[in-house]
């Protein structure tokens, strides 16, 4: 078998380690960073499990390699994030092989990588967006429908093409199991007036720039993109048969640099506040090790 060459850092090629067979099965790959994903999601409670889910969440990626790399990107739909998960708390050599997946029935395991998992023998994540624009001037790329939290950092952008979509030829040809594709979408979604005036003067003041704002229609689309985020219920799995009816004991999710308020009852999701994330959150700059959008 022929041997790999090293690559170097700065190109992103394979390295061999020391004492390494030709089988090559201790190579490395050294990953240059292209860019950094500006996002409205801080936390993991409130980060759609998949962008699909919320087609009007918005971002862009900040591209530190030249804009030119993605000249005509915009002529497709939807691109690959490849990306890293960097916030993981889990330590690099954690030997945890199987996992319940959190839409699993109870007692159900089953092997790390036939899941969806951000823990991974490499922190390395793949995510379908839609492809919005290209703003050549401020080397960014637009986005929409994204699951990527403020910050994380992007290696490699690929556009999709039909051909990376099962079913292209057959219909039926892509399974998955069933806790996959159940619809377990709470009933609906109900912005309070005292919330929606609250989420207009958090635009109106900026807090939630530069992805919502009065100049892009910011105020519904932040709505619309709270209502789709709330459905899919980001409470943690064991919290999720249990109602909140109270409004002095809400959930809270982060979303920009500001703090949504919910509750939840058999007739689905209430907002009943949104407020300035310094009031919850003492003015941090991260939470989680994850910054705060525009903070």
């Amino acid at each position: 078998m022929m041997k790999q060459r090293s690559g170097n850092a700065e190109g992103g090629g394979v390295t061999k380690s020391d004492g390494e067979g030709d089988d090559g099965a201790n190579s490395v790959l050294q990953l240059k960073q292209i860019g950094t994903v500006v996002s409205p999601f801080t936390k993991r409670m409130g980060t759609p499990r998949q962008g699909a889910l919320a087609p009007n969440a918005r971002g862009y990626v900040q591209l530190s390699a030249p804009v030119e790399t993605v000249e005509g990107m915009d002529m497709y739909s939807h691109a690959w994030i490849i990306f890293t998960f960097h916030a993981n708390t889990d330590r690099p050599d954690s030997t945890k092989t199987k996992i319940r997946p959190p839409r699993a029935p109870k007692g159900t395991k089953v092997g790390m990588l036939a899941t969806r998992s951000p823990h991974r023998p490499n922190n390395i994540g793949l995510s379908l967006v839609k492809v919005v624009s290209v703003n050549r001037k401020e080397k960014q790329l637009h986005i929409a429908a994204l699951d990527l939290v403020n910050g994380t950092p992007v290696y490699d952008v690929k556009p999709c093409v039909p051909w990376d979509i099962p079913g292209f030829h057959d219909a039926n040809s892509l399974s998955v199991p069933r806790w996959v594709s159940q619809d377990d979408a709470l009933k609906k979604v109900v912005v309070t007036p005292v919330a929606r005036s609250a989420l207009e003067n958090l635009v109106r003041g900026k807090t939630l720039a530069p992805l919502y704002t009065l100049k892009n229609d910011g105020v519904d689309g932040a709505e619309q993109t709270l209502k789709e985020i709330l459905a899919q219920d980001p409470r943690a799995a064991n919290t999720r048969g249990s109602k909140r009816g109270s409004h002095d004991d809400p959930y809270r999710i982060v979303f920009c640099s500001a703090v949504v308020e919910f509750v939840v009852d058999q007739n689905g999701v209430t907002v009943v506040d949104v407020k300035p994330g310094e009031n919850d959150i003492a003015g941090a700059v991260h939470v989680d090790g994850i910054p705060l959008l525009g903070v």
